[in-house]
């Protein structure tokens, strides 16, 4: 006969092995620490790498922000043909990469043309457990939505490769790379699942100190993704000069 004391025993562990599972689900996608910040605040953030490339860890990982020169801009879920400065003043640079030695050794911030950062990267050193998180920290500069606008909030998607093998575009599959991207774009970098949302996303919600035009109601949700060109230019990652993802 079981004892009373071993049933408790068991039930305690299978509740453990639950909570357990249940933890690993809700992390199992890259994403953003904060995903939705309020205008007019700078907020420290992590990008949280969920897990490996199955068994595999990963040694890096690349992380682009739509730059909002050709981006394709939803509002209210219909296509969108003007700037994106109509909804928001300032978004050009304000992600910038803290300097953090807690998972990879080397890293950097991804400037555009015009010296703006368009991303960052990081790896090296240790690598990150197949079956932990990792916490890759940087900065989001106060926001400002543009106050004629009806934006309520405006939501940029988040490109990111986990990478667990330095491999060519040929070398990319399940045991290689893990893409949060989107799986349209028409890139090397888009994600092949179509079942779940893809990339990560970071949402500028509209402050009580802007408050919405008379004439706009509720608002309008305004949706900014990245162009097939900026994924193909900034996603690798370069390092002293030369291109060491993809190979």
């Amino acid at each position: 006969m079981i004892s009373h004391n071993k049933i408790k025993f068991i039930s305690c562990s299978v509740i453990a092995a639950v909570i357990s599972t249940l933890g690993h689900n809700a992390l199992a996608h890259t994403r953003l620490e904060v995903p939705e910040v309020s205008e007019n605040i700078r907020v420290t953030n992590n990008v949280v790498i969920g897990h490996g490339c199955g068994e595999n860890n990963v040694i890096g990982t690349s992380v682009v922000f739509p730059d909002g020169v050709d981006s394709s801009i939803l509002v209210d879920g219909q296509p969108h043909t003007g700037d994106l400065t109509e909804f928001i003043q300032n978004w050009g640079n304000l992600n910038t990469k803290i300097y953090s030695k807690a998972v990879f050794t080397f890293q950097a911030e991804k400037p555009d043309a015009n010296g703006n950062v368009s991303g960052f990267w990081a790896g090296g050193g240790d690598s990150l457990p197949h079956d932990m998180s990792g916490y890759i920290p940087f900065r989001t500069s106060a926001a400002l939505i543009e106050p004629t606008s009806c934006a309520a909030s405006v939501k940029f998607y988040i490109s990111i490769a986990d990478i667990c093998e330095i491999t060519p575009a040929s070398g990319f599959n399940e045991n290689t790379v893990n893409f949060w991207t989107h799986n349209n774009l028409g890139t090397i970098y888009d994600r092949v699942s179509t079942t779940d949302d893809g990339p990560a996303s970071l949402t500028i919600l509209r402050s009580e100190t802007n408050p919405l035009p008379a004439s706009c109601g509720t608002g309008q949700v305004v949706e900014v993704k990245p162009s097939a060109a900026q994924i193909n230019r900034d996603m690798p990652i370069i390092f002293n000069g030369n291109q060491v993802w993809p190979q």
